[in-house]
């Protein structure tokens, strides 16, 4: 896992094995440590983000896969879970197209993709919610 160091402008982390490259523009107002089934087993910390302030990049033969929370009924899922399609990191969640449109529409990115938490991070705040 790779992260900048310089943590007042645009930060990049990746995925573990370094195929899924994201970069934000600054640390997040605050990080979110979600406890819904989900989120809770997926073990990410999210930081809010316009989805058009994000960069994704993912290397050659590499995809993320989304995945879709089976617990809620299907008119009730308005956010799909991407991974890395070959280590399985947890990257980050975007909003259904036709439920969340819009380039400025939030997505969630998560913070343990840029190296420890606490060193990098440690000044932002911190929540704990529920989906």
């Amino acid at each position: 896992m790779s992260s900048s160091t310089d943590t007042t402008g645009p930060l990049t982390g990746t995925c573990h094995c370094g195929r899924i490259v994201i970069t934000i523009p600054s640390k997040p107002a605050k990080i979110n440590q979600c406890h819904c089934t989900a989120c809770y087993k997926l073990g990410a910390l999210w930081g809010y983000f316009p989805k058009s302030s994000v960069t994704i990049v993912e290397k050659e033969g590499t995809t993320r896969n989304q995945y879709f929370r089976h617990d809620l009924p299907k008119e009730e899922i308005s956010i799909s879970f991407d991974s890395c399609s070959h280590c399985g990191t947890l990257t980050n969640w975007r909003g259904v197209e036709e439920k969340r449109p819009g380039k400025d529409a939030k997505m969630g990115v998560n913070m343990r993709l840029f190296g420890e938490v606490e060193k990098v991070m440690g000044d932002v705040p911190r929540n704990i919610t529920y989906c």
